[in-house]
Order: C-alpha cells, then structure tokens, then sequence
C-alpha cells in the first residue's frame, strides 16, 4: 500500500489584512499543511507587500525569503517522517507538535491477559450481540490462569485451556458441550489473531495453527407451517402480557428472518407507510449490512399486522424490555401449549424463515433476504427440509 504524506503549500493574507488602498500595507505568509481532510495553517513570520508576492509561483518575489520558508516546510516534512516511523500513525494534528518533544511510543505489553480485555473493551460501544458470550470466555481465561504473558501463548497452554473447559461445570452441574467448548476456543484464537496484528506474537507462534478443536454437529429446530399457524392461533389472558409479546417477537422473527438483536431493535422510526403497505428500513447488528423488508410481501402481510399492533407514539422499539432468555423461557410455555413437541428456542426462527421460504421463493431470494454472502450458508439451513423436498418432487410430472 502506497503511504500518502501531508501536502504543504503556501497562503498569503489568508485572513484579508490587506488595505487595497495603501501599498505599504502587509499580509501575513502561512504555511498550509493538508492531510487525510483535514488542514492546519503555521505562520512563517515573514510580512509582505502586495507587490513582493509572486502570484503565478505562489511564493515571495524574494529568493532569501522564499529559500528559508522551503526549508521551514523540510522540517515539517522530515519531523511527519519521524514521527511515523516511531508511532506507525499519523494525523495533521501532529504536526503542531513539531516543536515539543516527541513522546517515546508505549513500551509492548508483556500480559495477553491484559490485551484480551482491552480488546473487549474496545468492542463494548459496538453492543455485538456475541459480546456476552466473549466475556464469559475471558472469565474462563482468567479463572484457568490468572495472568498469561505473551510468550506463554502456545500449543501446551491451548491444550491445558481445553482439558479446563472440559472439566468446567455449569450452574447446573453439568459440563460444557463440544460447541460450547469450541465457541470459547474461537474466541481465544481471535484475539491471539489480534496480538498476532499487532505485533505481539509472531504468525508462526499461532498455536491454533496446530491445534484442531473438536465440534458436533447440531441440528436446529424450525417449525413447519402448520406447526407456525398453531403459534398463530394462540390466545392470551390480560395477565399473560409476556407470553403473548414473546409470541409476537418470535413471529415477527420467523416472517422476516431477522436475528434476535435486529427484532429487538425496531421502533417506528425504522417503519415506513408506503402505498403498498409497511416497509421495514435497518443495519444489522452482526453484519452491520443495511438492508430493506417489504412486511406487507412476507407470508401474506402477517408481520405487518404485528408491527402495527406495537408502533408507539413514543418512538420506542416495539419489544422493548424482552431480553433472548426471557423470550427462550415463555416459548417453552408457548411451544407447549402450541401442542408444538419440539425444543422451540429463538434462534429456530431463522431457520424456520428459511426453510418455509425456500419452498415458495428461489433459493437466490432467500439469500438476499437473510443478508448471506454466499448461497452455500444459505444452503446450510435447508439441507434437512422434507417439505422442501416433498414439494419439489410433488410438481414432477411422470408420465
């Protein structure tokens, strides 16, 4: 990559101090440092007539004058040179500190401990939805070894981390699961990728280069369409407000095919009255990909049904209070009074957007819908779908 450096040039009476009518009048001379969208002015000292201003050049008529100012801005450009070479960064707002003393760049931190929460820490603002579920790998990380120095990250201390994970056990008493082992491992391994970028361990020190974590594979639950209408016909007592904005949630989530942490952020202002009907504008949060759904297109307008059911005047999202577990424990309630036999958890919804989905659109809408790169994610989700396949082969004709 080609590294740009600050442009300078020279301003004459930048601020119009000049009196048009008096020709002993001066100007001030400036240095103008432009960088990355930003410009910053130094003054030279020098005050010059109109005249003694060579505007063709840009520069004083006098050759002394115009000699010492090129080798002011050597000294700037030699002071940028420096300082990146020592700090690898760069703004226009170091260039003012030209004249100070340049700070020596903070010595290398020896604790991959300490870098693991500082990246964490850095992550906070993002809310990703997965953040949680990062910390508690750092609280594992801190519990098996309480301090870990860069020079320590390797293949025995990866393989001590796992026989820890396997002998750590829930609230519950029970172990963790392979996946859950490996989701910890994951983590891990990306902030080693981190302190690999930024220079604290070398790439060939990577001990997951060596190291292979064990996974199994687990297939998730999603509801057929008549398993959904049943959720659908459901009715709730005035006391059974939870129950009922869980149930809704969930739908809206198997409709649009949207993740928890992407439902749970809609409020009005995302909803948009068209001539058709409601249209849904929003970011997600894992992919941060902006994308558009048409409620009114989707499985016959029932989300958005839903939507306005909860549009507030207040401007507040629509399930606002309803965190992932709570929701996971009402479906439970629901799903059993459903008559729905199957361990029903948020996360199904996805997959029972795009298994519902793939029988009725080509598979390349599906993809676009849930925001896949690729159509072999997408694919992923589809692979264990009778009705898909029982409806593919319902159209064949034989004879």
């Amino acid at each position: 990559m080609v590294t740009k450096f600050a442009d300078f040039s020279l301003r004459f009476d930048r601020k119009g101090q000049l009196d048009a009518n008096d020709k002993e009048s001066t100007g001030l001379i400036e240095i103008r440092m432009y960088y990355n969208g930003k410009a910053s002015y130094k003054s030279t000292g020098y005050r010059i007539t109109q005249d003694q201003w060579n505007k063709k050049k840009n520069a004083p008529k006098d050759a002394l004058m115009n000699r010492n100012i090129q080798t002011m801005i050597s000294e700037y450009q030699t002071f940028e040179s420096e300082f990146r070479a020592i700090h690898k960064t760069f703004s226009i707002e170091d260039l003012k500190r030209k004249d100070q003393p340049v700070p020596e760049p903070p010595q290398k931190k020896t604790s991959f401990t300490d870098f693991f929460r500082e990246q964490l820490d850095i992550e906070k603002p993002l809310k990703q939805p997965s953040l949680r579920t990062r910390r508690l790998t750092f609280d594992y990380f801190k519990e098996f070894r309480s301090e870990v120095s860069f020079d320590e990250i390797n293949n025995d201390l990866i393989k001590a981390f796992n026989s820890f994970l396997h002998e750590k056990r829930k609230k519950n008493g029970k172990p963790l699961n392979l996946n859950t082992i490996a989701k910890h491992h994951k983590h891990v391994r990306k902030y080693i990728l981190e302190a690999i970028k930024s220079r604290h361990i070398a790439i060939i020190d990577n001990p997951y280069l060596h190291i292979k974590i064990p996974k199994q594979d687990s297939e998730s639950n999603y509801l057929t369409e008549e398993e959904l209408q049943r959720f659908e016909e459901l009715t709730f007592s005035e006391s059974e407000l939870l129950l009922e904005r869980s149930r809704d949630m969930f739908l809206i989530a198997c409709y649009t095919g949207l993740r928890f942490s992407d439902v749970y952020k809609i409020n009005p202002t995302h909803l948009y009255n068209t001539l058709e009907g409601l249209e849904l504008n929003y970011q997600a949060g894992k992919t941060q990909k902006f994308g558009q759904k048409f409620l009114y297109l989707l499985f016959g307008g029932k989300p958005q049904q839903i939507a306005r059911k909860y549009i507030n005047s207040e401007n507040k999202a629509l399930f606002k209070g309803l965190t992932n577990p709570k929701v996971n424990l009402q479906l439970k309630i629901i799903a059993k009074r459903a008559n729905v036999q199957k361990a029903t958890k948020f996360k199904d919804s996805r997959n029972t957007f795009a298994n519902i989905m793939s029988t009725k659109v080509p598979i390349t809408v599906v993809q676009d819908e849930m925001q896949h790169s690729l159509l072999s994610t997408t694919q992923g989700y589809l692979k264990r779908n009778p009705e898909f396949k029982k409806k593919a082969l319902a159209k064949i004709k034989w004879e």
